[in-house]
């Protein structure tokens, strides 16, 4: 029986794992210096043109931190670099963290520059109560941080505030 209820368990991780979906890596180009969140927000017919390199999606962020792109929402399984971008077109690399606590953060040196506080947001439509008239449209997003891990509550509190403010216009 136990040799059975292993199987079984191989078998539902085999599933679960052929059924994850692969997205596109991606390459995001931040301005040299640039401190603060950044928002990369889908489906935009003015935005940016979609960029390849070696097979991976190229977002080149402006220096306000909002890009607008073309590219459909990236889903899946997805591995990204980020870099700041000279205006020589010098590539300097922002090493990426993922922190789940402040204890986390404690461990990283704080003083250093690090990508972090990565955010999907799906699409969001805002209705007027009274009239139920659509206000407006949050088109698909992805939103991160730029900065010194000492930071760390001012700058999440900030990027929630800069994702709505900037995501609404």
């Amino acid at each position: 029986m136990h040799l059975l209820k292993k199987l079984k368990y191989f078998v539902l991780l085999i599933c679960i794992s052929s059924c994850a979906q692969q997205g596109e890596d991606s390459i995001r180009l931040i301005p040299e210096g640039y401190q603060g969140a950044v928002l990369i927000i889908f489906n935009q017919e003015d935005g940016a043109p979609k960029e390849y390199e070696e097979g991976k999606r190229v977002y080149r962020i402006p220096e306000n931190g909002v890009l607008k792109t073309q590219f459909k929402p990236n889903y899946g399984i997805q591995n990204h670099q980020f870099f700041y971008l000279n205006n020589k077109g010098e590539r300097t690399e922002i090493p990426f963290v993922v922190i789940n606590s402040k204890e986390e953060a404690k461990e990283i040196d704080s003083n250093s520059m690090h990508a972090y506080f990565e955010k999907t947001l799906g699409k969001v439509e805002r209705y007027d109560p009274d009239t139920k008239e659509l206000l407006y449209t949050i088109q698909p997003a992805r939103t991160f941080y730029v900065g010194k891990l000492k930071d760390i509550d001012s700058e999440h509190r900030e990027l929630l505030n800069f994702t709505f403010k900037h995501h609404k216009n």
